[in-house]
């Protein structure tokens, strides 16, 4: 049995861009050479070829009610922290998905922030098996000259620069610290 990844995203962002993001219709991801590469460097069980009926978003309207979607799902244990002293959002839940396919509409939905983001090489995004103990890394994405890339070249943490794996699991154990606490234990 495969244990649910958790999904972690940075990004700098103003918080006038990160209000317009939010409140935007969400985008239908275009089926492009970087999304055919990222899929086809993936391993799975029973890979189906990647079509554009397989890319999907969410059926939500908004990017807001995507976010507030898994909010309100408490055993995802998601949160949304913008940081107006760095104008840093950060987005994730601890516990996400094992399923690519089920994985689809995050990275559309990661990927259609490129619009909004200040160029940074800060800009980030990773879906890997936290708690799990393994290395493994389900998406690694970034955001480079105004675009967003899946990249097919990282399968594991070593293939991503340390300083973010590191400041990722920081992140990820103060939130879970919060989050437990939180917990409704009936």
């Amino acid at each position: 049995m495969s244990e649910l990844s958790s999904l972690y995203c940075k990004v700098k962002i103003t918080k006038p861009q990160l209000k317009k993001f939010l409140s935007t219709p969400l985008e239908e991801p275009e089926l492009n050479k970087n999304w055919l590469d990222f899929w086809e460097s993936r391993k799975m069980y029973s890979k189906s070829v990647l079509t554009q009926e397989l890319l999907r978003t969410y059926n939500d309207d908004t990017n807001q009610e995507v976010i507030d979607g898994w909010i309100d799902y408490p055993e995802a244990m998601a949160f949304s922290d913008y940081n107006e002293t760095t104008d840093e959002w950060h987005w994730g839940m601890m516990f996400f998905s094992e399923n690519y396919v089920e994985m689809i509409p995050m990275f559309a939905f990661i990927a259609s922030l490129e619009k909004y983001v200040t160029e940074s090489p800060e800009n980030q995004a990773i879906i890997f098996p936290f708690f799990w103990g393994d290395n493994g890394v389900n998406a690694y994405v970034y955001f480079e000259n105004g675009k967003a890339v899946l990249s097919p070249k990282v399968q594991t943490l070593e293939d991503v620069a340390s300083n973010f794996v590191e400041e990722t699991k920081d992140f990820l154990d103060k939130k879970w610290d919060q989050l437990s606490k939180e917990m409704d234990l009936d």
